[in-house]
């Protein structure tokens, strides 16, 4: 009897795929990567996704998307430790709520910062971003040196990837800077503790490489569906 591959289809420069791929790897599961061109998807890949968005994973004949729904699956598909949510009812809720507050408040607004041609849209978006920053900031474990305390949890599997986006691709096109000390010393100290995880480490692109996938959206000329969301300030897909 054979057992089905589990597959990860995604693209190596997205920060979605890079959730549910840190989530994949946390969990010690076996699995194939499978990379999709977002510009050009294969009958394959649109058959286990028909909205065409990256990451989808396929799991004993089905598939599931969207990178929240992928850590949650995965936590639960693979209940082994560790685990990427809490068993406490009201700490898994708290995990959902700030896991929220990123993919609403933090990922919509990076997105138009970097896009946005207009330098004064820009300097509101960078207010606006490190306001978000510093609340999600002062939410953290005092011990750290995860979000969690010692645990690093789906939090930080929902953050890293945009924060990385944001020091990077932020840092590079749009000359955005976290500043080191007050409140952003525990979040450079999270970010530290994120950045030389395996997990993550397993995942992170070559920075020059991603610097240079984003110009499409520095210049504004990206052809993607979050790109066109933002353009027309809708809530991303």
């Amino acid at each position: 009897m054979t057992t089905e591959v589990v597959k990860l289809y995604g693209s190596w420069f997205c920060p979605f795929v890079q959730r549910a791929w840190i989530a994949l790897l946390e969990k010690g599961v076996t699995f194939e990567y499978v990379e999709i061109d977002p510009y050009d998807k294969t009958e394959e890949f649109l058959s286990m996704n028909p909205r065409g968005l990256v990451p989808a994973i396929t799991h004993k004949g089905k598939s599931v998307y969207e990178s929240t729904v992928c850590i949650e699956y995965v936590d639960e598909a693979w209940p082994n430790d560790p685990a990427l949510l809490p068993a406490d009812p009201f700490e898994r809720a708290q995990t959902r709520i700030w896991s929220d507050f990123v993919n609403k408040k933090i990922v919509p607004v990076y997105y138009s910062i970097l896009q946005n041609q207009d330098i004064g849209k820009q300097e509101e978006g960078k207010v606006s971003l490190m306001r978000h920053l510093e609340t999600i900031t002062k939410a953290m474990s005092t011990e750290g040196p995860y979000f969690c305390g010692n645990h690093f949890g789906m939090v930080d599997i929902m953050l890293f990837p945009f924060a990385l986006r944001v020091l990077w691709v932020l840092g590079h096109f749009r000359e955005f800077v976290v500043p080191a000390e007050g409140v952003f010393e525990r979040f450079h100290k999270w970010n530290e503790a994120c950045d030389t995880r395996s997990s993550v480490v397993s995942t992170l692109a070559n920075k020059e490489n991603l610097i240079a996938k984003y110009e499409r959206y520095a210049n504004n000329s990206a052809k993607t569906e979050v790109a066109d969301a933002i353009r027309r300030g809708e809530v991303l897909p």
